[in-house]
C-alpha cells in the first residue's frame, strides 16, 4: 500500500514538472515568435517611412493565424500612419512603433505571473530609411 502511494505521488509530481516545462516553453516560444513579428515590422516600417494598412493588415492576419486576439488597436502609439506623414531620411525623421498582442490563454497567464500584464507589448523608434524620390 506504501509503495502504491509513493508511486503516484511520484508520478503526480513527474506530470506537474513535465507540464511546467511545457508551458513555460510556449510561453518563451510565443514571447520570441512576438518579438519577430515585431522586429520584422520595425524593419519594414523604416524602409517605407509609415506603417501602411496593408502591411498592418498582413501582419495582424499572420497573428490571428497563430491563434492570438488582435484588434484594430493592436497599433495604437504607432507614428506616422499615413502616406502624406511619411518620415523622410533626408529630414532625420524618425518612426514610433508600438505592438501589443494578447497571446493564448496558458501564455497570458504565466505573462501575468512574470511580468504582472496578459499582453506582450513592444515599443521602439528607429531613423526612418526612407529617401523621397524627388530629393
Amino acid at each position: 500500500m506504501v509503495k502504491a502511494k509513493v508511486f503516484l505521488i511520484c508520478l503526480l509530481v513527474l506530470l506537474l514538472i513535465t507540464s511546467a516545462l511545457g508551458a513555460y516553453h510556449l510561453y518563451a516560444m510565443e514571447r520570441a515568435i512576438a518579438r519577430g513579428i515585431y522586429a520584422d515590422l520595425l524593419d519594414d516600417m523604416q524602409d517605407i517611412g509609415y506603417l501602411e494598412p496593408t502591411l498592418a493588415d498582413y501582419y495582424l492576419l499572420k497573428m490571428k493565424g497563430l491563434g492570438w486576439e488582435v484588434t484594430v488597436d493592436t497599433f495604437a502609439g504607432s507614428w506616422p500612419r499615413t502616406e502624406g506623414e511619411r518620415a523622410r531620411k533626408e529630414r532625420q525623421e524618425a518612426i514610433t512603433l508600438s505592438v501589443t498582442i494578447q497571446p493564448s490563454k496558458v501564455t497570458q497567464w504565466l505573462h501575468k505571473f512574470v511580468e504582472g500584464d496578459t499582453s506582450f507589448s513592444f515599443t521602439g523608434s528607429r531613423p526612418s530609411e526612407y529617401f523621397d524620390p524627388g530629393w
